[in-house]
């Protein structure tokens, strides 16, 4: 397993994404435990990976749910990251935004997140 992935890259990303919308996701699993700018050390690419796989995790602990426009998605968790990987873009230039995060509003992504909350029900993130 590429040495990016790691138990401890998930206790140092996870505290940090326990609600807010997918950017403010793909933002927190931009640091390494030592607080160092992941972007510095590699590349789009294995940031994406990074994303994935913690969503995958998330999504497999039941901490949240996907949705599409407020309506949780039925497929399995497999097929729910395959959404992702498939309509992910292949650089952030694709992206056609100067910033990458504005690609979560775009129609092009696949799903918004909901969270769960201590009485088990999921709350939709803005």
């Amino acid at each position: 397993m590429n040495s990016i992935f790691s138990d401890k890259l998930y206790e140092v990303t996870f505290p940090k994404v326990t609600e807010g919308n997918l950017v403010d996701f793909w933002l927190a699993t931009h640091y390494d435990e030592d607080n160092k700018d992941i972007e510095e050390i590699i590349n789009f690419s294995d940031r994406r990976e990074i994303f994935l796989w913690v969503l995958e995790r998330l999504l497999r602990e039941g901490r949240v749910k996907l949705h599409k426009n407020g309506i949780f998605l039925k497929s399995s968790i497999e097929d729910q990251v395959e959404l992702f990987k498939k309509s992910w873009p292949e650089s952030e230039e694709a992206s056609g935004y100067e910033d990458f995060y504005w690609w979560f509003f775009d129609p092009e992504c696949p799903a918004g997140i909901a969270w769960r909350k201590d009485d088990g029900s999921y709350e939709i993130a803005d």
